[in-house]
């Protein structure tokens, strides 16, 4: 029984991984049609939703965790190691390849801008996942900076999204938009804003509304619909919670002054 409770959490996270794996080698196949059971869509939207996958399985392997106590540094380090690859090089290659295939003459003129875009992003992710493994702050109820997750799933909305309203056809405009984007979720992942943590708070109403939300984001989510309302929630969330940080910012720094050995 012991075994059992510590695989589900690994299994959630092996699935993330596989997720984003599958989404690195779907994105370079472009446009070209594939058939699965949830019907026909562009290699490139599959690389999309494969991520939005790997958000929802990221949340369960921690809520399964945290349920189960089964918290190990093994599992914390495969985590890691399945979100780099699923929420940095995973939207990195998708906004790669999907700009070379759906913006052709944009890509052609601008590889360097990729190159810097996709080199940034992935660092950033990189980087971001290792301060959160090793700095002790203490914080229970903030990120310092957008977590990778939010950041992935961001990125493969935002281009299922374009690639929905514009037929699969971005004009120049679009892809320096989109690729500009990209750049600035690499550098909040980074940063040093602070972002309030999706957790129970003393307003029932206000869990409830949090419940609700995400109930509903994991059926669009896993059905593959309605990219635009998961994306709102991404959205809301994080201008929220970067305001509450930016708000709050004073007092969270005298928390982790008063607790230096956090």
């Amino acid at each position: 029984m012991s075994r059992i409770r510590y695989a589900i959490p690994n299994f959630f996270t092996s699935l993330n991984f596989l997720m984003g794996t599958f989404s690195v080698v779907l994105s370079p196949l472009g446009t070209q049609k594939m058939s699965f059971l949830w019907g026909e869509k562009t290699a490139l939207e599959w690389a999309a939703w494969l991520i939005v996958y790997s958000v929802l399985l990221d949340k369960l392997d921690g809520f399964f965790a945290k349920r189960l106590k089964a918290s190990t540094a093994f599992g914390a380090e495969f985590d890691s190691l399945a979100d780099l690859v699923a929420f940095g090089l995973a939207p990195a290659m998708l906004f790669f390849h999907g700009m070379r295939a759906i913006a052709p003459q944009w890509a052609e003129q601008n590889v360097p801008i990729q190159i810097l875009a996709l080199s940034f992003y992935v660092l950033c992710a990189a980087w971001r996942l290792a301060r959160y493994n090793v700095a002790q702050t203490g914080l229970k109820e903030y990120f310092v900076g957008m977590p990778s997750t939010l950041s992935g799933g961001f990125a493969a909305l935002i281009f299922l999204i374009a690639y929905k309203w514009t037929d699969g056809v971005f004009s120049g405009t679009l892809a320096s938009a989109l690729v500009a984007a990209q750049i600035v979720q690499a550098g909040l992942m980074i940063s040093g804003f602070y972002i309030s943590k999706l957790i129970s708070r003393r307003s029932k109403a206000f869990n409830m509304v949090q419940i609700v939300c995400v109930v509903i984001g994991y059926i669009f989510g896993l059905a593959m619909k309605f990219p635009e309302f998961l994306f709102s929630l991404i959205a809301i969330y994080s201008g929220v919670g970067f305001t509450y940080g930016i708000i709050r910012r004073s007092s969270i720094k005298a928390t982790l002054s008063s607790h230096p050995e956090d």
